[in-house]
């Protein structure tokens, strides 16, 4: 099975699991309280697979990035910086002179060191600064995260107050597909650009 294949599939029963709360809130005999519970839930849902699609998403990237190559040093900068933090960290706390004997060899650890990427961290917050860190990290570029970026802050924000147990409410199953369909947008967005991304250099063969 193919990268793409996992992404799909497992962005397959999310849709499914967002879907039939869908169902639940076209019945006619939804109740109005149960119509706000429901838009409730849907809300904290849709959250929930927007981050955790995402966090699925490139760390499979990251893990392909990992067994295509050798050693760091073909890494794009970006992506090379997310690789080596956990060493370049490591050189902080090192006395100076042994420090400078580090960064004169790190050209030698680059050309010899398989990358390790550190766990995908979406500081429980998935805002969109946040996501275009992590695509950055991946040399990725996504222009739909500017465009929903309203849209997404928003999601962040009342997904915020409900887990809280504030009592915010959704209005309109309307007001709340558009938001579906923003973050929709965004998770199929990041499927196909990671999918685009390793068919290039450095990780094509």
């Amino acid at each position: 099975m193919s990268v793409f294949d996992d992404l799909t599939t497992d962005l397959d029963w999310r849709e499914a699991e967002l879907g039939a709360l869908k169902i639940l809130l076209r019945r006619s005999d939804t109740t109005p309280i149960q119509k706000e519970v429901l838009l409730r839930a849907a809300w904290a849902l849709l959250y929930a697979h927007y981050e955790g699609f995402a966090k699925f998403c490139l760390t499979k990237f990251f893990d392909e990035a990992s067994k295509r190559l050798q050693n760091c040093d073909p890494l794009p900068p970006q992506t090379l910086a997310f690789a080596t933090s956990s060493h370049i960290n490591k050189l902080k706390s090192l006395p100076l002179l042994e420090a400078l004997a580090e960064i004169r060899d790190f050209s030698t650890y680059l050309e010899s060191t398989k990358p390790v990427f550190p766990e995908i961290d979406t500081k429980s917050n998935l805002w969109p600064s946040v996501m275009q860190e992590l695509l950055s990290q991946a040399d990725i570029v996504i222009e739909c995260v500017d465009t929903h970026a309203a849209k997404l802050k928003t999601l962040v924000s009342r997904r915020n107050d409900i887990a809280h147990g504030q009592h915010n409410l959704i209005s309109e199953v309307s007001y709340y597909l558009t938001y579906e369909s923003a973050v929709y947008e965004v998770m199929y967005h990041l499927a196909y650009s990671i999918e685009e991304r390793l068919s290039q250099e450095p990780y094509c063969s």
